[in-house]
């Protein structure tokens, strides 16, 4: 029955797509000449420009290079925490899942739902960005897992420009710059950042923006939840930064180049002014109940409802690309699916029941 709910799940989720042809990585029913692969690399070296690679339950980015443009969808995350969004709650495999972007031939790559990075300390970085001039790359509800002491989950080593990440999650450390490379146009729309207490460990970067002026970006309704005990930076000097409808604890920016609008922290991370709240207390912001992510939402009479610009919620469920529960991808996925056990067919056919819903 297992096989016969991905094979009905797989055959949904390819004929709703659009995209070019369309390929999957880790299925568990009978292989398709052409269609299924053993590992993204494979599947990758197969595809042309355009394509879709489908990242199934249990599948992962092990060491792999991406050099060409596709669109790379995995089944989201956090999913035995968030019921009823997928009937199979396995995600992508998180274990050492890494992948480096090697050329900008890959610009205009679109991931979706995706789990990147292990965790492990110094095993390596999720996401490496080492092509040149490589730009127009959308992460859209993806979980990044970096380490609490030297790994990002995105880390990039050559100028990059109109990187966009929405509605991502972001564990530890999160995103950096090596050397002397500059992030122009980057965005961070409805994500969550956290991390994780360690012994020993007093600085987390959840964004690490150094060296050399340049970069620049939108900081937006997205959620700064650091440990107590432990201090969490945003580098963001030497750039131009819009710090917009965020929310943050035991946090600390450094930079000169912010335009800070309708933030609340719960200290005086942010200028007084501007629609920006200081001293708020961090358990009359949110639920703080539930799973990983969704203890974010908002409590009835929290002071981020209506304090973004124009009067929109602040924080990760706001805005106009508000965030969604485990990454869920914007594609028909199966949340219930039942069969009848321990019964044997009169007949060559079994009855089902299985329930669908779009995720847009």
């Amino acid at each position: 029955m297992k096989k016969l709910f991905i094979l009905i799940s797989a055959t949904l989720l390819v004929n709703s797509l659009s995209f070019a042809t369309i390929r999957r990585v880790g299925f568990f029913g009978p292989a398709v000449n052409g269609v299924d692969y053993t590992n993204f690399q494979l599947a990758h070296d197969a595809s042309t420009a355009g394509d879709t690679i489908m990242m199934m339950p249990g599948s992962r980015f092990a060491s792999n290079t991406l050099s060409k443009r596709l669109v790379i969808i995995g089944p989201g995350y956090f999913l035995s925490q968030n019921t009823g969004l997928q009937a199979n709650p396995l995600g992508m495999d998180s274990a050492d899942s890494y992948l480096t972007i090697s050329d900008a031939a890959a610009s205009g790559s679109i991931f979706m739902s995706c789990t990147i990075g292990s965790g492990r300390l110094n095993a390596g970085n999720g996401v490496v960005v080492s092509g040149l001039n490589v730009t127009n790359i959308s992460f859209i509800r993806c979980w990044f897992i970096g380490d609490e002491l030297s790994d990002y989950g995105f880390r990039f080593s050559n100028n990059i420009s109109n990187i966009i990440f929405q509605q991502c999650v972001f564990k530890n450390n999160a995103v950096s710059a090596d050397g002397y490379a500059i992030g122009t146009n980057l965005s961070f729309l409805n994500c969550l950042f956290y991390n994780t207490p360690r012994e020993n460990v007093y600085y987390y970067y959840f964004l690490n923006f150094t060296q050399d002026v340049g970069h620049s970006g939108l900081i937006q309704n997205c959620v700064f939840s650091g440990i107590v005990g432990s201090l969490v930076r945003l580098d963001l000097r030497g750039g131009s930064w819009a710090f917009n409808n965020n929310i943050s604890n035991n946090f600390e920016i450094l930079g000169t180049g912010i335009n800070y609008q309708n933030n609340i922290g719960t200290g005086d991370q942010y200028p007084p002014g501007n629609g920006n709240l200081q001293n708020q207390t961090w358990a009359n912001i949110f639920t703080l109940n539930g799973s990983q992510d969704g203890q974010y939402a908002l409590t009835a009479g929290s002071p981020a409802i209506g304090a973004g610009i124009g009067g929109i919620n602040c924080g990760i469920f706001g805005g106009t690309t508000p965030y969604r529960l485990s990454g869920i991808p914007s594609v028909p996925t199966i949340y219930s699916f039942t069969s009848p056990q321990g019964v044997t067919p009169t007949v060559n056919t079994v009855q089902i029941n299985l329930s669908t819903r779009s995720n847009n």
